[in-house]
């Protein structure tokens, strides 16, 4: 395969996964809002611009994670193209040092929907995003099966890992729901506007 074809369809997974993942983010944090009274007494107006630089470093933070083990998986998916190897998934689960065993499993099924994904769309044909997912998965029930597949094994590893990370269950609980409802909703609208 042509490396330069390659590398530019990475480029686009990327900007996409990008864009996902700000969206994604504006659906999970809330944007704080000054209240009308705010205005007149410049202390809380200033205490208001405070927490929304908190908030759009919130942003910035969440995109950056969300797009982690996406931008590794996408990067092993390209070394693998490059290889004709298939995608390791075990080492790409091994970087994450953190994962206590009876995650991994959980990771390593997602990972592997992902790079999955990823390969396919390093085959397809197109220059832009939605031309890739277009000609890779040709029909808009097929990409939302794979939406589907993606959502399930992500969930699942979502709802493993939750036991292991610190803070309020019920809160943790919520935030997950948020995040899988908002993924849902994006890759919903997404598959709507790329096979209209």
């Amino acid at each position: 395969m042509n490396t330069t074809a390659l590398d530019q369809r990475k480029e686009l997974i990327l900007a996409n996964e990008e864009t996902m993942a700000w969206q994604l983010a504006l659906h999970v944090m809330e944007k704080p809002t000054p209240r009308v009274w705010m205005i007149f007494i410049p202390i809380f107006f200033v205490f208001y611009f405070w927490k929304l630089k908190d908030y759009e470093n919130g942003l910035k933070t969440f995109a950056e994670n969300h797009l982690l083990t996406r931008r590794r998986t996408l990067e092993a998916a390209v070394v693998a193209e490059k290889s004709g190897q298939p995608v390791d998934i075990r080492a790409l689960v091994d970087q994450v040092e953190e994962l206590q065993e009876n995650t991994r499993t959980f990771y390593a099924e997602w990972l592997t929907v992902l790079a999955g994904h990823y390969r396919l769309l390093l085959h397809a044909k197109g220059d832009s995003y939605p031309a890739l997912v277009s000609s890779g998965y040709r029909s808009k029930s097929n990409y939302l099966l794979f939406c589907r597949q993606l959502g399930k094994v992500e969930s699942a590893f979502n709802m493993a890992i939750l036991p292991t990370i610190d803070g309020e269950t019920t809160e943790l609980h919520f935030v997950t729901e948020t995040m899988t409802d908002g993924l849902n909703s994006l890759r919903l609208r997404e598959a709507k506007e790329i096979f209209s």
